[in-house]
């Protein structure tokens, strides 16, 4: 009985080996494909294994991307790039995310560009602001400027558009330019405060980028008076634009910015309004004023997203870039501005410098 129990012993023992031997085998055959799917995975679909609790599977991963660096360097290279690419385009939601200024503006020249913006320039604001179109600087169906306005009082004027007479957000709801320049503050100055001032101005730039989502807008600073002026101090409407330019910041878009209209009409000695840019009272313009301001608007415009509404105009009108036209566009701005003798007021709108 003895000889047959040890025999038994020695039966299960080699029963046991052989069953681990086997098991070994098979442990061996199911890694190899489980390495190869992770490796693919990796490259096809990175985001499907983010959440895997698999170690097995990341390690041999890692060792098959390290053998194989030597010969696809490079295209591991292009595939990193274009995954940041694709992250990109798809971290923002609506034309005005954060990261849309990567925009199609590259498929167009900066002449091409600016053969559109006088046909898309829509003004908004004050006797100051309709300056544009009383000088005949611009010439569009989107001035929405008149004289007393205020950012305190906007929703008190109307205008006409295409039939329609409506507040600001009705006639630029219907009209959608590609871009909306704001300019009001002259009558806010000495009946709000700056902080009021701020606010009126978040909410009017909400309300345009609810209805003209599409579109670039441009905050201006109040513009400075002349030093002889008592209708404000300067100190004071130095301290509404830097509200303003705070304001402005807050929507962190580029399709939003703000133009420090102010600062190329200044006396550099005594720092208010300069004589050549004085429409006669001290406070509004002359008509060299609107050419200057344009000519650094345009450059603001030339770094902001280009709206739709201008691609499908560049497109349908077959707009290119014209060398042989530039100097006799310059030549008809520089004649246009010599003939505005810089005296004139807007009469329709001086009553808001005695307000």
């Amino acid at each position: 009985m003895k000889d047959y129990g040890n025999a038994g012993a020695l039966c299960g023992a080699l029963g046991c080996m052989l069953m681990l031997l086997v098991s070994m085998h098979f442990a061996k055959d199911d890694d190899k494909p489980k390495a190869e799917n992770a490796s693919a995975e990796v490259v096809f679909d990175e985001n499907d294994i983010s959440g895997s609790t698999d170690a097995p599977e990341k390690e041999n991963s890692s060792e098959a991307t390290t053998v194989s660096d030597e010969n696809i360097s490079d295209s591991d290279t292009e595939t990193t790039e274009t995954t940041e690419t694709t992250d990109s385009s798809v971290s923002f939601v609506g034309p005005h995310g954060k990261d849309s200024a990567q925009r199609a503006d590259s498929l167009y020249d900066t002449e091409v560009l600016r053969k559109v913006y006088p046909q898309q320039l829509s003004i908004v604001g004050d006797s100051i602001a309709s300056g544009f179109g009383v000088y005949g600087v611009l010439d569009n169906p989107y001035d929405f400027a008149t004289g007393n306005m205020g950012s305190r009082s906007i929703n008190d004027y109307t205008f006409d558009y295409e039939g329609t007479n409506g507040v600001y957000t009705e006639v630029l709801k219907l009209s959608q330019p590609g871009y909306i320049y704001i300019s009001m503050g002259m009558n806010d100055v000495n009946m709000i405060t700056s902080d009021q001032y701020a606010e009126n101005y978040r909410e009017i730039i909400t309300s345009v980028r609810e209805i003209c989502p599409d579109s670039c807008i441009i905050a201006a600073g109040i513009t400075p008076i002349s030093a002889s002026s008592t209708f404000t101090a300067s100190s004071t409407i130095e301290t509404f634009n830097e509200k303003l330019k705070e304001a402005v910041s807050e929507f962190d878009s580029p399709y939003v910015r703000y133009f420090d209209a102010g600062s190329y009409l200044k006396d550099t000695a005594s720092g208010g309004l300069s004589s050549e840019y004085n429409g006669g009272d001290g406070i509004h313009l002359s008509g060299k004023a609107y050419y200057l301001l344009l000519e650094n608007l345009y450059l603001l415009l030339d770094e902001m997203p280009v709206p739709s509404s201008v691609q499908n105009i560049i497109e349908e009108q077959g707009i290119t870039a014209d060398t042989s036209d530039e100097g006799s566009d310059d030549e008809t701005t520089t004649d246009t501005s010599d003939e505005v003798t810089g005296d004139e007021t807007p009469t329709e709108t001086s009553g808001e410098s005695v307000q």
